[in-house]
């Protein structure tokens, strides 16, 4: 069947107001982005964490099972870590050089199993997992403050959090892989009942998995080098998380997966519409939920010492966040002084002077305010991504639907310098997704380009030249050439939030952008800073309840952590050298 309209209807922003490349890097992390929404079925359905095995030698190699319970089955994760490599590190998916490896497999990893996945996942593009597994994943550790965390827990005492609180991580993530890539199993054959049956979680449970050896890993090998050493303070073990970095993949992700993209936002928009209609009186639930996590964030914002160049300093953010708090009480006064039960909308919306992403931190605050609500609504990220053209539509009405939902990619103008300039494609050596300079590009390459003001203005103008009357069905048996263009820009029609506004082939396009949508607002990641304006550094699970803390009493909100200040805590030495290669490890 054919891709089914966006069920956001009315309640949702127009399109135009949050589908260009500056709105949708504002979008941030929220309640339906895959990595909150699989901590918080965990946390929902008691899902718990076994380590079942964990050898660690000296150099740093080891080996260690994981089994996670679910409601109704269990999954292991088979990791294994290596020495770090004094080799110099990069960014790039194909690189062999990995710390760490590890599967997550559906069901328990047999002996066979184990062994199969260290022999094969070496290989990575030569290898093939076994048929139950799920995803395959890499990790390199932070060489900023891996030895530094082990070094401290050796000598008794804390690590630097000040140090940690620049970094994020113990191990940053090289590749998460499923879906069928290296032959792991593919989301459509999980089934509607696995835990696992929302897209990415399957890799985001990997990514937590990765975390949690990352923190046992460093307690291990501070345990071999001193009788004396000690575990990591529950608090900066939860505070950790798991670095990620991302490339222009992502933009070419963005372009092939445009239902996906068009769910994951009209849900978000149809969650935001619920909480923006909930009363608040002052000293209700909602009322102070919305201000202790408004005041959280800004306390979040606070503490971030990342540089930015694409995006809002965090310094900005806190003080328009301050802004919406100032206004809170303020609003709510003037509504009870007219007998009313203020609305949350009342409350935060059109605050003067905030700015974009300060906004939608505002509205990642909002999709907490009915958990249930934004957690049903996370379920019904399945779609169907199959494209059909309707050949039956005349000629005339094809064109008048380029006209009335594509009316941005018609107006583009591509005759402008460099707005045609460069060209997608993938790397001869390592299949990786690039982006260059169309005139310097070998003679050859395939176009990857998902040029979607391209396709719309080319096919309006065969479209105007035929007879308005003529069948489309007709039109492609003369060019078949067209087919992809009409199946896509068809089935796309009824799905407001599928395709971001800009010209991914302008010389003055930002990768980042796009590149931010799909990792801080999809996925959950934060601390999201650009490098060149062509990936994004990022980390994952900063906050939530590690394998000790699952099964536990709730503790209250988890994401958005303060930087834990335990005592007898060791300093860093700033003048540590960085990676010369800008690698955020």
């Amino acid at each position: 069947m054919a891709p089914q309209p966006s069920p956001a209807g009315p309640s949702g922003r127009p399109a135009a107001e949050i589908m260009t490349s500056t709105a949708l890097a504002s979008l941030q992390a929220g309640r339906l982005s895959s990595a909150r929404s699989l901590v918080n079925r965990m946390l929902r359905e008691g899902w718990r964490v076994e380590r079942r095995s964990l050898t660690v030698e000296a150099d740093g190699s080891g080996e260690a099972v994981y089994r996670v319970h679910t409601a109704d089955r269990v999954m292991d994760f088979v990791a294994f870590a290596f020495p770090p490599s004094s080799q110099e590190r990069t960014l790039r998916i194909f690189d062999l050089g990995w710390d760490m490896m590890g599967a997550l497999l559906d069901g328990p990893a047999t002996a066979e199993d184990v062994e199969h996945t260290r022999n094969e996942m070496p290989r990575l593009y030569h290898g093939r997992a076994t048929a139950h597994t799920l995803t395959w994943c890499r990790a390199n550790r932070s060489l900023r403050v891996f030895e530094h965390v082990v070094e401290a827990l050796a000598a008794g005492r804390q690590p630097d959090t000040v140090a940690l609180a620049r970094v994020g991580y113990l191990m940053r993530n090289i590749g998460l892989d499923g879906n069928g890539t290296f032959g792991t199993r593919t989301f459509l054959a999980y089934g509607d009942d696995h835990p696992l049956a929302v897209p990415y979680h399957a890799q985001l449970l990997s990514a937590y998995l990765m975390r949690e050896l990352s923190a046992d890993l460093v307690e291990a090998l501070a345990a071999r080098r001193s009788k004396t050493a000690v575990a990591l303070d529950p608090q900066v073990r939860r505070f950790l998380g798991v670095g990620n970095s991302s490339a222009l993949g992502l933009v070419l992700w963005v372009g092939n997966h445009p239902v996906l993209v068009d769910r994951w936002i009209s849900l978000r928009e149809q969650a935001l519409a619920h909480a923006r209609g909930l009363a608040a009186a002052p000293g209700s639930g909602v009322a102070d939920t919305l201000v202790a996590l408004l005041e959280r964030a800004a306390r979040y914002q606070s503490e971030d010492v990342n540089e930015y160049t694409c995006f809002t300093p965090a310094a900005r953010i806190v003080s328009d966040l301050r802004r919406v708090l100032d206004a809170v009480p303020v609003r709510a006064a003037a509504a009870g002084a007219d007998g009313r039960v203020p609305t949350v909308a009342e409350l935060v919306d059109g605050v003067e002077g905030v700015c974009d992403e300060a906004a939608e931190v505002v509205n990642s605050v909002l999709t907490e305010l009915d958990p249930a609500e934004s957690d049903r609504l996370a379920a019904g990220l399945t779609v169907n991504e199959t494209f059909r053209r309707d050949g039956s539509m005349s000629a005339g009405e094809l064109r008048a639907l380029l006209a009335d939902r594509y009316a941005w990619a018609l107006a583009v103008d591509r005759t402008a310098p460099g707005a045609v300039a460069n060209t997608w494609y993938k790397s001869r050596s390592a299949e990786e997704p690039r982006c260059g300079a169309t005139a310097e590009l070998p003679e050859g390459t395939v176009d990857l380009t998902v040029d979607v003001p391209g396709m719309v203005q080319h096919l309006d103008g065969v479209l105007a030249a035929e007879d308005p009357a003529l069948p489309v069905g007709r039109l492609l048996a003369r060019r078949p050439g067209l087919r992809g263009a009409v199946e896509r820009l068809q089935s796309l029609a009824g799905h407001a939030y599928a395709v971001p506004h800009t010209n991914i082939r302008d010389a003055d396009f930002v990768p980042a952008r796009i590149i931010r949508l799909a990792n801080a607002a999809l996925y959950g990641l934060e601390r999201t800073k650009d490098y060149l304006g062509r990936d994004l550094r990022g980390v994952i699970f900063q906050g939530a309840p590690t394998a000790a803390d699952l099964g536990g009493a709730g503790t209250g909100p988890w994401f958005w952590p303060a930087v834990p200040r335990p005592a007898g805590t060791v300093v860093l030495d700033p003048s540590a050298p960085a990676p010369s290669n800008g690698a955020a490890r």
